[in-house]
């Protein structure tokens, strides 16, 4: 499946989400149903954004997160070189990382990001 604007821009925001969403699954006993959701997302079978919602729904969280997001097409420019990316290519998160610090994980794929 391709992966459009919005579903780059909705992965990249629910994965900076991800471990706090696991936390919560755990919590209300819903991780097996979590993490099937997350094969879906990691096989592409669905749109990123219609695996967001159920997980959202799933948990109870608001629909959208409240803050500003682009539209899609209106996205940032490229990320400058020297920052952390996805390892699959599938979201559009970039991190900078301190000297020093801990590599940043991708939490829907359990890797760390890459370089590039």
């Amino acid at each position: 499946m391709e992966i459009t604007a919005e579903d780059a821009h909705e992965l990249a925001r629910f994965c900076a989400e991800l471990t706090e969403a696991r936390t919560l699954a755990r919590n209300m006993g819903r991780s097996a149903e979590l993490e099937r959701l997350l094969v879906e997302l990691r096989e592409g079978t669905r749109p990123a954004a219609a695996v967001t919602q159920s997980v959202r729904t799933l948990l109870d969280l608001p629909s959208r997160p409240r803050g500003y997001a682009s539209f899609p097409g209106q996205e940032s420019a490229p990320r400058p070189a020297g920052s952390y990316i996805c390892p699959g290519g599938r979201c559009s998160r970039s991190e900078h990382r301190t000297p020093g610090a801990p590599l940043h994980e991708c939490a829907v794929l359990g890797e760390p990001l890459m370089f590039g």
